[in-house]
Order: C-alpha cells, then sequence, then structure tokens
C-alpha cells in the first residue's frame, strides 16, 4: 500500500538534486518518519500479551538454588542441604533468608562442607532455621529507626533486628542488623521471597537463661558469687529481660574485688544494685549494634537510664570504634543525671567476639573493667 508513495518521493529525490539541496533534506526527513512509523506497526503487529521479561534485578530461582549458585554463600548452602531445608527453601514460601557468607562459617572454624558433618544435626538445623523467616520481609517493610524488633524464625525462636534508616537532625542512612550482625547485602529478591547477605552467623543459646550462661563460664566467678551474695542471682533465671555487662575476675580486681575481699564484705553496708546491680540494664535486650544504631538515630548518641533502686546514672554508647571501626561500647556511670554530677567511672570495651551472647532472656556482653570500687557504694 505504500509503494506508489515511496516510488514518487524517490522520483522527486532525483528531480531535486539537480535544482537544489533543501528539498532533499526535507525528503529525507520524511522517509525517516515513514520508517519508523511502519517499524511500530510491525512491533505492534507482533504484539504477545502472554510474553513477560524479567525485571533487571529479580531472579526467577528460588531461594536454595540461589545460595546453591553463589559462590560467597558456598558453606551455607551445604549447612541448609544438611539440615534438609533445600526442598523447602526451593517451595513456594514466601521466606525471608539471612544468609551467612563462607568467611562468616569461617569465624567459627568452619573451612569446609566436611566440618558439618562433625555436628550435631538437630542443633544445626536449629540454627540454620533461625536465619529463615517464614515470610517476605524488605528493608522498607521494617520500622525506620527501630531497635529491637523482633520477627518469628522457622526455629520457632524469635529474632532481633535494628535498622537505622535516617538522622532526625538530618541525612538518611542505611544500616541493619540482625541479633547484632551487620546485614552487608539487602533486598536480593529471588523468586519465592528475598535474601539479606550477613557478615556473621548467629549463634543464639536457645535453652539457657543469661544465669545460665554466666553460671557455666568460669571467668565471671567472682561477679557471679557477687550477686549471690547481694540476692541479685535468683532473678536472673526469670522471665524477665536483661542486658548484662558481665566484668570477668580481671575486671573486677582491677576495682579493688576478688573472691576473698567478698567474703568479708558485710552485705548490710553496701548498696548492693550500685556495686554488682551496675552491670545489670532491666528490661532491655540491646545488642552491641544497638550502640551504633543509637549513634546514628540519637542527637545525643546514647541510651540513658538510672540504676536500680539508685541515684546513679548510666550512659550506654558505642558504635563503630576509631581506629579499627569494630563494633564496641562504652559504659559511663554518672552521680546523676544533671550537669554537676561528676563521673565515677568510663569504660570502653570492644572484644567483639566476647559479646552478644544472645540467652533465652537476655544477652550477655563483656566488660574489661570493673566500674564501681566497694568504697563508692557504702551507704550514707
Amino acid at each position: 500500500m505504500h509503494r506508489p508513495f515511496i516510488k514518487n518521493m524517490i522520483s522527486m529525490k532525483k528531480l531535486n538534486n539537480v535544482k537544489d539541496s533543501k528539498p532533499v533534506l526535507h525528503i529525507g526527513k520524511m522517509l525517516f518518519a515513514l520508517a519508523m512509523a511502519l517499524q511500530l506497526l510491525f512491533i505492534t503487529g507482533c504484539k504477545h500479551d502472554d510474553l513477560s521479561v524479567a525485571l533487571p534485578n529479580e531472579n526467577i530461582r528460588p531461594a536454595a538454588d540461589f545460595v546453591k549458585n553463589n559462590y560467597e554463600m558456598r558453606l551455607f548452602y551445604a549447612a541448609l542441604k544438611k539440615t534438609g531445608y533445600t526442598e523447602q527453601l526451593n517451595g513456594a514460601g514466601p521466606f525471608t533468608v539471612f544468609a551467612p557468607t563462607d568467611e562468616a562459617f569461617n569465624r567459627l572454624g568452619i573451612y569446609s562442607t566436611a566440618d558439618f558433618d562433625k555436628m550435631n544435626v538437630d542443633s544445626l538445623k536449629k540454627i540454620i532455621g533461625y536465619h529463615i523467616l517464614p515470610r517476605k520481609l524488605m528493608v522498607n517493610d521494617m520500622p525506620s529507626n527501630g531497635v529491637d524488633i523482633r520477627y518469628a524464625t522457622l526455629s520457632g525462636s524469635e529474632l532481633y533486628l535494628s535498622r537505622a534508616a535516617f538522622n532526625p537532625s538530618g541525612g538518611e542512612v542505611n544500616e541493619l542488623y540482625i541479633d547484632g550482625v551487620e546485614v552487608i547485602r539487602k533486598d536480593v529478591v529471588v523468586a519465592n521471597g528475598v535474601l539479606h547477605l550477613i557478615d556473621n552467623v548467629m549463634k543464639p543459646n536457645f535453652n539457657k537463661t543469661v544465669q545460665q550462661w554466666l553460671a557455666e563460664h568460669a571467668d565471671y566467678s567472682v561477679f557471679v558469687k557477687g550477686l549471690k551474695k547481694f540476692n541479685l542471682w535468683d532473678q536472673l533465671a526469670t522471665g524477665e529481660t536483661f542486658t548484662i555487662f558481665a566484668p570477668n575476675n580481671q575486671a573486677l580486681e582491677n576495682v579493688g574485688i576478688t573472691e576473698a575481699s567478698l567474703n568479708t564484705l558485710e552485705t548490710g553496708k553496701y548498696i548492693g544494685d550500685r556495686l554488682f546491680g551496675a552491670y545489670i540494664l532491666y528490661g532491655r535486650h540491646f545488642f552491641i549494634s544497638d550502640s551504633q544504631v543509637f549513634s546514628l538515630i540519637n542527637s545525643n548518641g546514647v541510651y540513658n537510664y538510672f540504676l536500680k533502686k539508685d541515684s546513679y546514672y548510666m550512659n550506654f554508647g558505642g558504635g563503630k570504634l576509631y581506629p579499627e571501626f569494630k563494633l564496641g561500647y562504652s559504659l559511663t556511670l554518672r552521680s546523676g543525671n544533671t550537669v554537676s554530677d561528676v563521673i565515677l567511672n568510663s569504660v570502653t570495651s570492644n572484644l567483639t567476639a566476647k559479646n552478644d551472647n544472645l540467652c533465652s532472656n537476655g544477652i550477655v556482653h563483656h566488660l574489661i573493667s570493673g566500674l564501681v570500687r566497694p568504697e563508692q557504694a557504702i551507704k550514707k
């Protein structure tokens, strides 16, 4: 239907080549426009409504197959296979997978797939299931500037999420932590959910209270004895929530407290909630990474609280500390919460491997030095 029209235009082009060059440019534009129109007609005529193309960031593989085909998650896939989760994670879902890197497993002394053969399968399955949610949870689905947000996992236990999304004073931030572990790659969409890459393996103590955890570690035996002597021990086996900053035996010796000196202390002369209660944060469940979140979302960058049954005041802060930029925390004990109150002691602790010991009713962190000397806790 277009042939006579095109033929006439070609004849005009030949004629105008002799007379003038300007009409040639005009005719060339017309030919180009006609060619584009014909191409559009061709594409429209060939359209199939049932044809869809995957978006660039959309992965058509289910979660287990995606993990299998990524070299930096080789050990995580081996753990999934060992515990029987591969078939489930290739099912309908939806799932959210917090996948540890191979380097994360290396930090636990796991370097090859054969290392999983040495482990109790039931215990391993509970740990791996703790890294999987039975729902799709993208970053934007998580509360902004939220701390201690809880989600149920396939293992039945809850994991804890903290997210710094923006600074109220201005500016966006984008840090996400799961059980104190940093998420280093977010929102990797798979066919049946989403995957987030993490730089450590989460390892909660599912069936231990903070009391049981402390009792099993002889390095904190003086601290345990002090808690018992001042009637602060039994509460740590209850369903209340605790964050414990646990000084080891050397840390307490630094402030004049040893097993021998404890035997001579008369409990009636001292404020127990200060001398040993200073290491207990009640009703809160803070990982060390939460101090980093506080530093990003709070104007003063710390969490402040009074010691229980005492006028003494504590500042809990920290974050990625200079110069290594590893997660660490600080505790600053003051005589009160006014500008005229004095700082009694301040301790910074960044032994990452000894912190974030998640238990059934709280968390235990390692403290490298004591906070309170016996003479600072004498009743007046």
